[in-house]
């Protein structure tokens, strides 16, 4: 545990880095402000002209699928697309990892926190206005308050555990990106992957009853579709426990696989570029 000290450190001060792109950072939730908007257009849409009430009967009235919007684009720094390091990749690519393999740490956790640490920042930072420009939008494009308090409460802590999960995903990411020798085929393919099945794209709920079973125990939908439910009420709080064990249990699964692929990645390094 001698790294965790040092990981601690690092922690506290990539946090208060990323708190101080506020220029990049308002541009930005701009773009999140938009585009919530107009996915939350078709989603109202698609429940007032799609056939047989078709969103209803997938266990989301309107209200709750607007608000699944607002609150993906709310928490869009905590998936993995959003939670790669710029810094990281560019020391990838560039043969800079030598350079951090100088550091008396366990390369997979420094960079596991360094990134968990620069995305919570950015996301504090997307929280008050998004959250403030969605709930002042008229009905029915607005987001809706939680549930209940013991359901925001429960949509909360587990959306922690899933973005430390997400930070577990990109973990592996980083592993594949030192493996490939030129573009981003596999990276874009899973980053595509996670965004579809963790319910970023559409909620899980609207997909076909078929899928349900799988979609709710599959590991991507712990990032983002999950907690969600419990902020709409879809999902009761009493189930919390049984969620956060899954994403307990998949997040460990993805960093002990994420560290033993780094550990062999490190034993074949090959440092290209300068």
């Amino acid at each position: 545990m001698s790294w965790l000290r040092p990981c601690l450190g690092i922690l506290r001060m990539h946090l208060r880095n990323s708190l101080q792109y506020r220029l990049a950072a308002w541009a930005q939730l701009t773009t999140n402000i938009f585009w919530g908007f107009v996915h939350a257009v078709i989603i109202v849409v698609f429940y007032r002209y799609g056939k047989q009430n078709a969103g209803v009967s997938a266990g989301m009235n309107i209200t709750q699928a607007v608000s699944y919007i607002w609150l993906v684009q709310i928490a869009l720094y905590l998936i993995p697309t959003f939670s790669i390091d710029r810094e990281i990749r560019n020391k990838i690519q560039q043969g800079d990892v030598g350079v951090e393999l100088c550091r008396p740490l366990d390369l997979y956790f420094h960079w596991f926190t360094r990134t968990a640490a620069s995305r919570f920042g950015r996301f504090l930072l997307q929280v008050p206005p998004v959250a403030s420009v969605a709930m002042l939008l008229p009905e029915p494009y607005r987001l809706a308050p939680p549930a209940s308090l013991l359901s925001l409460l429960a949509a909360f802590c587990s959306l922690l555990i899933g973005f430390l999960l997400s930070c577990a995903v990109v973990g592996i990411i980083y592993v594949l990106l030192m493996q490939i020798r030129w573009g981003d085929g596999p990276v874009i393919m899973l980053t595509v992957l996670t965004d579809m099945l963790s319910g970023s794209y559409l909620p899980l709920q609207l997909w076909p009853a078929w899928a349900q079973r799988f979609l709710y125990a599959q590991p991507f939908a712990s990032l983002l579709d999950l907690p969600l439910r419990f902020y709409l009420g879809t999902l009761a709080p009493s189930a919390f426990p049984g969620v956060a064990l899954m994403q307990l249990a998949w997040m460990i699964i993805f960093v002990a696989t994420g560290w033993l692929l780094m550990q062999r990645s490190l034993k074949r390094l090959v440092v290209q570029g300068g």
